[in-house]
């Protein structure tokens, strides 16, 4: 008979709960669909056994109309819910030409999980490949392809059973979890003190710690949290017990930037967030032109103190300018990254100083970069210029890509481009690259999430977007996106928690999570007061207000909807932009091929998030038009699940799909 299916198993900072069919990192529950966790349940349950691609497809599938590229996704899937990298595994392994095998941590003893007796079987499995020495698996025998189904037979009951339970009572509202000390380590930067009352020394010591956290986030094993987090925190308090509180960390790096002509001196304390300890307090003293060095030797000291691996890109050993074209560099980021303030005062401006500084040094990798980054923001924000600008951030990619191949602006660029021409397996893959090279690279992570949710793959967007909250935990702004992709998985009330915790720029997904909760008198006082809000600074807030409120009003009196409908009209003509209270009109469901096409444009433009009321789950009639079936055709999608899978919603039906 098969072995016992263990209630859990749990080692570092992960649980896989079999009993409740969840995986749990870092505290954390890791979105899961049914079939990823039977495979996560047949390998883990039988630890450095190896299961043919075969063994696999037969256990959990049935071997019936799936392609290897399903398996890959899956496991794709699996892995980033372990927190794995795929050219490093450290748990799960592929074998190439073979399968998989699933690897305990060395010397864990996790409680309640593999017996004994399992242990040895799983040792005598593999004296016996060494013995037979061809390399061959075996193929399983007719009891352990029984055991094989059990396993899975048992995980997939158990999801069904889960699945009737929460299909048949209203979901629970979940708390806002408490931030305490994270089982991940977890290291905020701390603002750099500049020694010195100038300006100049200012810059450079905002843009070094920003460049410090992007180094250290290479780090495998470590999560650090992002500037916009350290920031809000750090104007509260510096106080590691209330840092620990506010950003669930472990340890603390603070310490001060002194400049004396070309010399830096970095003067740093690693703290043990729990007891206030300084680990160590050390001087990093390098010339400014070598200061990625100077990032490395740090994040170096970083990961030894805390028994971590550096997981850090080969990148250039070339050295950068001296000490005033390092502080223009870092000044020019700074100003790229602004998310305040007109095109004209931010983008143009840095685009100008990189200019100036490729011309003072024409094989600067990084200006290059930061070049090409500022063309192809300043392409989103005027799009009348969108196709010129676009081509010459290409151009500056390439040329950054053969002077320094580990920077990951290029891969960034080539990847929005690939999912603008809806070329899906390469956008992917090089936001994955992208996202390798520089782990707190948000820009392409928020593209990552918004990819999956257009492709239709909601819960693993779900996941990405969850890692960059626990990443930066009192942003705003990832509250909102969490949110965003909450309602549009029909998760309301866990949805109105994250807005709860944004700030007035949600006010639009506030709006629409009230209209999905059915809680009217919340719209109308969203509509009639935040959308007046002079903080919103919504340029587009004053001719929007006036349809939003008389779509709040006739969603309790339907005989306001003819007015509503009319402000709709005034907005559509002075913009030509969709007003998305279309979605809700009671006869919405007539022009539903027409909104599919708007919203088709939508996402082209990248205009902004709204394209997922595509797949918003109260909005099913518009998945139900037969105009969707060639949104799905046309834009490559169906082709995409084809070849790697269907989302968890959606299954395959004649020559197209089903999407609940």
């Amino acid at each position: 008979m098969p072995p016992p299916q263990p209630a859990n198993l749990a080692f570092d900072d992960v649980v896989i709960d079999f009993a409740g069919r969840r995986l749990l990192r870092g505290g954390a529950e890791q979105p899961l669909e049914p079939k990823a966790f039977a495979v996560l349940s047949l390998l883990a349950c039988a630890p450095g056994q190896v299961f043919t691609r075969d063994d696999i497809l037969d256990a959990v599938w049935g071997h019936r109309h799936v392609t290897p590229g399903v398996l890959n996704r899956v496991v794709t899937l699996l892995r980033h819910a372990l927190g794995e990298d795929a050219q490093h595994p450290r748990l799960l392994h592929t074998l190439h030409g073979t399968g998989y095998r699933f690897d305990l941590p060395a010397r864990e003893e996790a409680a309640d999980s593999v017996t004994l007796q399992e242990e040895r079987r799983v040792q005598s499995d593999r004296r016996a490949l060494e013995v037979d020495g061809s390399g061959a698996i075996p193929a399983p025998s007719g009891k352990r392809r029984l055991w094989l189904i059990a396993v899975v037979v048992a995980a997939l009951l158990a999801a069904v059973l889960a699945w009737w339970r929460d299909a048949s009572s209203p979901p629970p509202v979940s708390p806002a979890p408490k931030a305490g000390p994270a089982t991940m380590p977890t290291l905020v930067v701390m603002p750099l003190k500049a020694i010195g009352n100038d300006g100049a020394g200012r810059e450079l010591a905002d843009g070094l710690g920003e460049e410090l956290i992007g180094t250290l986030a290479q780090i495998d094993g470590l999560r650090v949290i992002a500037r916009e987090s350290t920031v809000i925190a750090a104007a509260e308090s510096t106080d590691p017990t209330r840092l620990t509180q506010r950003l669930g960390i472990t340890h603390a790096l603070e310490g001060s930037l002194q400049q004396a002509g070309q010399h830096l001196r970095i003067r740093l304390r690693l703290i043990e967030a729990g007891s206030g300890r300084a680990l160590w307090a050390r001087d990093f003293d390098r010339d400014a032109t070598e200061v990625l060095a100077l990032q490395r030797e740090i994040a170096q000291a970083v990961a030894t103190s805390l028994t971590l691996k550096m997981g850090l890109t080969a990148g250039s050993t070339a050295k950068s300018g001296d000490a005033e074209f390092l502080r223009r560099y870092l000044a020019a980021q700074a100003l790229l990254r602004s998310r305040q303030g007109a095109v004209d005062r931010t983008v143009e401006p840095a685009e100008a100083e990189f200019r100036a500084l490729i011309r003072e040094r024409p094989d600067d990798a990084r200006a290059h970069a930061g070049l090409a980054s500022a063309l192809g923001t300043r392409a989103y924000r005027r799009p009348h210029l969108a196709a010129a600008l676009r081509a010459e951030a290409m151009q500056e990619a390439a040329i950054t890509q053969r002077l320094d191949p580990s920077l990951p602006e290029p891969y960034f660029l080539q990847a929005t481009a690939a999912c603008r021409d809806n070329r899906w397996e390469p956008c992917l893959a090089l936001l994955a690259k992208t996202t390798t090279l520089a782990p707190n690279f948000y820009p392409a992570r928020y593209q990552q999430a918004m990819t999956m949710s257009q492709l239709g793959y909601l819960q693993q967007a779900e996941a990405i977007v969850r890692e960059d909250v626990a990443r930066d935990p009192i942003n705003p702004g990832k509250r909102f996106t969490l949110g965003r992709i909450l309602d549009t998985l029909g998760r309301h009330e866990d949805a109105r928690a994250q807005f709860e915790r944004s700030d007035i720029f949600a006010v639009y997904g506030r709006w629409f999570n009230a209209v999905w909760r059915k809680d009217y008198a919340a719209a109308v006082r969203i509509a009639e007061q935040d959308l007046g809000n002079e903080a919103l600074r919504d340029t587009e807030a004053g001719r929007l207000k006036a349809s939003y409120v008389a779509s709040s009003r006739a969603l309790v009196d339907p005989s306001f909807w003819p007015q509503a409908e009319a402000e709709m009209r005034t907005f559509e003509a002075k913009t030509g932009l969709l007003n998305f209270n279309r979605v809700l009109m009671p006869d919405a469901g007539n022009h539903a091929a027409e909104l599919i096409h708007k919203l088709d444009v939508l996402r082209e433009r990248s205009y902004s998030s709204w394209d997922l009321l595509l797949w918003t789950k109260d909005l099913a009639y518009l998945r139900r038009d037969p105009a969707f079936q060639d949104y799905l055709r046309d834009n490559g999608i169906l082709a995409y699940w084809k070849k790697h899978g269907f989302p968890e919603q959606c299954r395959p039906q004649d020559e197209g799909a089903v999407c609940d």
